[in-house]
């Protein structure tokens, strides 16, 4: 009965609505409105009007153009249907299309548009123009205004974009006036051998009379650190032994690295002797070099191949054997420099306060440097990338690393190490370091501590010898061990906390980082939901537990997890590392009044709201306890060929806990990885093979490349691409 009555009434309602809706005897006004998708036409291109009238049945209008029916070939004519076309370009550029009602000749609505040429007779050019054997340069944290040309047409807008391989604020940023801003650290592009090197930024203004014309420039962000400095020089500048240039006739190539820290070696203060640190394999030409041989500042990469426009600032002093390697080979040689050359207080360039939206030269804390921690946030000012700032992300770590020696480039070796520090790559997805970064001093971003000394990488990983291992390997024939000048206070490294560059509201296009549940499998998703689904009661029952999910592991992003929600700060002691075989990942959250199992939307939107940055540490005891495990476990690990490294990391799937990080060469299938190894939890991540030697910038008859603008690629170039080359000109040769 009540459901009888509401329809009856809402009947009657409508009936009533309906009946003060009927005919009236009151006249309407007739008016004509005219529209259009666009107020530009094209020449050559149909424009379709559309008129709409009111106030009366007939709705048929008469189209004008400039007043006249149907327009003329000067103008453009448009259809009964009203759809407009210019054969040629109108001058002025401007026409007013009009819709005349046929009811009432006194009743009309006008649209005015702009007629522009072609897209074929559009033409766009950027300035300053660049390509990519002759790019702009602009430095790091430094802004270069582009302008933009535009023919054909008489709308001279354009819209401006950036991009470049990483994408995002990477590449920098730019404005709708062309203001490009450049990024804190130079944009890097891995390459189809695995190696990294700068990239090239594209700059480009498209017409808005037409999105298919557009011009562009290309940037090679230029790091502060490949400067000729005026002496005294400071640290972390580009540096290379003069023997590192390998030239017969006009064909060769040069190659150097980063003049990375200053070291004082025995004597008083008064007497005391400075060394330049660096690598063995960029001063001491990996063991071919020559004690006494000249350090030129820059390195005879950025002086076309030759010693004109540098300056020696030291001489070779020793370096540590890689072959045969000593019983904890270290990748360092020092060389004692020249009075007057070198900042003598140790200063490394970026490494201070900022000034003006640019970081100064800083001095680091003197002392022995102390061990880095998985987890530790640090910061490198190096020769390619310049000012870069990451977090440790594995210790203890054995690998094995490859080498070219000196102009020896069919001479390979490697040298297996068993003590690194690896650093995965920043937070804008860009490299740590690339070629020409070897010798590069890394320090802790919070107190400009020492704590390694990077040396090699892959395309994901950098490596670097531990400084204790640096240290100990340096001492004299009278044991005096070596300790860095710096200064006796710590700071922080400004230039990490300087925010991404922005111009108004434009940034860069390029390739986004995929979340990882995106890279997983149908059927692995699958597999989860069921274990979810025959375990999630197990897990609930575990103390502290309030949810129950399914997602991607952070400890191995091809495979699924059981996302197991507890609030923040709960013990994880309870939640089992794996169930059924698939991995399991803790999330600390706040969302307490959540429950039960989850879907996958359900987990996916509360890891994200759950989800803040963690500061967090091993002890020492947990460190003590998995590098014993990794110990026991690495033979058999890396006999697999596929394994390039194992080290002992913090696991991202269960926060505060250590793993036994494995790096895996990407590319090529590996036997099965444990959730766990004798209780501790494995991390997988890919990389290519760690080299410390690779492509070196070429000599041709239009010479090497000079102040980073990279020289004409050689019609016989061994790379598959002009682009592949010039990018590998533009790096040093040398990690």
């Amino acid at each position: 009965m009540i459901k009888r009555s509401g329809l009856s009434f809402l009947l009657v309602v409508l009936f009533v609505a309906c009946v003060s809706c009927g005919g009236g005897g009151s006249s309407t006004p007739i008016t004509v409105v005219v529209t259009a998708p666009s107020a530009t036409a094209t020449v050559g291109t149909a424009l379709q009007f559309t008129a709409t009238v009111t106030g009366t049945t007939d709705t048929a209008v008469t189209w004008q153009v400039n007043g006249q029916p149907g327009g003329t070939a000067a103008t453009g004519t448009i259809s009964s249907s009203g759809s407009y076309l210019a054969t040629t370009l109108p001058s002025p550029a401007t026409v007013t299309i009009t819709a005349v009602s046929q009811a009432d000749a006194t009743k009309s609505g006008s649209l005015a548009i702009t007629i522009q040429n072609g897209a074929s007779n559009i033409t766009v050019s950027v300035s300053p123009a660049g390509n990519t054997n002759n790019p702009v340069s602009v430095p790091t944290f430094a802004t270069q205004t582009f302008t933009a040309t535009v023919t054909g047409t008489t709308n001279t807008a354009v819209t401006w974009s950036i991009s470049c391989s990483v994408g995002g604020t990477a590449c920098g940023a730019i404005g709708s006036s062309g203001n490009y801003v450049a990024p804190n650290s130079v944009p890097t592009l891995v390459n189809t051998d695995g190696s990294v090197t700068n990239d090239i930024v594209t700059v480009t203004a498209t017409s808005q009379a037409s999105g298919s014309a557009s011009g562009s420039s290309a940037v090679y962000v230029l790091p502060l650190n490949q400067n000729a400095l005026t002496p005294p020089v400071q640290l972390g500048s580009s540096g290379s032994n003069v023997a590192a240039t390998c030239i017969q006739g006009n064909e060769g190539f040069c190659f150097g690295g980063t003049l990375g820290s200053l070291l004082t070696r025995g004597g008083t203060p008064q007497t005391q002797t400075l060394y330049i640190m660096s690598n063995n394999h960029v001063l001491g030409l990996a063991d071919a070099g020559v004690a006494g041989q000249a350090v030129t500042q820059p390195g005879e990469i950025e002086t076309n191949c030759n010693l004109a426009g540098t300056t020696t600032v030291a001489n070779l002093t020793s370096f540590v054997s890689l072959q045969p390697p000593p019983t904890v080979p270290v990748d360092v040689a020092i060389a004692q420099i020249i009075n007057g050359e070198v900042d003598s207080t140790g200063k490394i360039l970026e490494l201070g306060s900022v000034s003006g939206g640019v970081p100064q030269p800083g001095q680091v804390v003197a002392g022995p440097g102390t061990a880095a921690t998985p987890g530790e946030s640090v910061a490198k000012s190096g020769r390619t990338t310049g000012l870069t700032c990451a977090s440790v992300e594995a210790i203890n770590t054995s690998a094995q690393v490859a080498y070219e020696k000196g102009c020896a480039t069919t001479t390979s070796f490697t040298v297996t190490y068993s003590n690194q520090v690896t650093v995965g790559q920043t937070s804008n997805g860009n490299g740590f370091i690339a070629e020409g970064d070897s010798g590069s001093l890394m320090v802790d971003e919070t107190t400009a501590t020492p704590v390694a000394l990077l040396f090699a990488g892959g395309d994901t990983t950098a490596i670097a010898n531990p400084i204790g291992a640096v240290i100990t390997a340096l001492k004299d024939s009278s044991g005096n061990l070596p300790t860095f000048v710096g200064t006796a206070t710590p700071h922080s490294i400004a230039g990490c906390s300087l925010p991404p560059p922005s111009a108004d509201g434009v940034i860069a296009k390029g390739s986004s980082k995929t979340q990882a549940i995106a890279a997983l499998t149908a059927s692995v998703l699958q597999n989860a939901a069921i274990t979810q689904d025959r375990n999630a009661s197990a897990l609930m029952s575990v103390s502290g537990v309030s949810a129950v999910g399914t997602g991607a592991s952070l400890d191995s992003p091809t495979e699924a997890a059981m996302l197991v929600f507890l609030p923040r700060g709960a013990s994880h002691d309870g939640v089992p590392a794996e169930v059924d075989g698939v991995r399991t990942r803790i999330v600390e959250t706040d969302a307490s009044s959540v429950h039960g199992a989850l879907t996958q939307e359900q987990a996916t939107q509360l890891t994200a709201l759950s989800e803040q940055p963690q500061s967090i540490t091993l002890t020492a005891d947990q460190v003590t306890s998995a590098t014993a495990v990794k110990e026991k476990h690495v033979a058999s690990l890396m006999a697999d060929k596929s394994v390039l490294g194992v080290g002992v990391a913090l696991s991202l799937d269960s926060p505060g806990d250590p793993a036994i990080m494995i790096y895996v060469q990407k590319g090529q299938s590996h036997s099965a990885i444990p959730v766990t190894i004798d209780g501790v939890r494995t991390r997988i991540k890919e990389t290519t093979p760690f080299i410390a030697g690779v492509a070196r910038p070429r000599k041709t008859p239009a010479g090497c490349p000079v102040n980073g603008a990279p020289a004409k690629a050689p019609a016989t170039s061994p790379k598959s691409s002009a682009a592949k080359l010039i990018r590998a000109s533009l790096a040093a040769a040398i990690v």
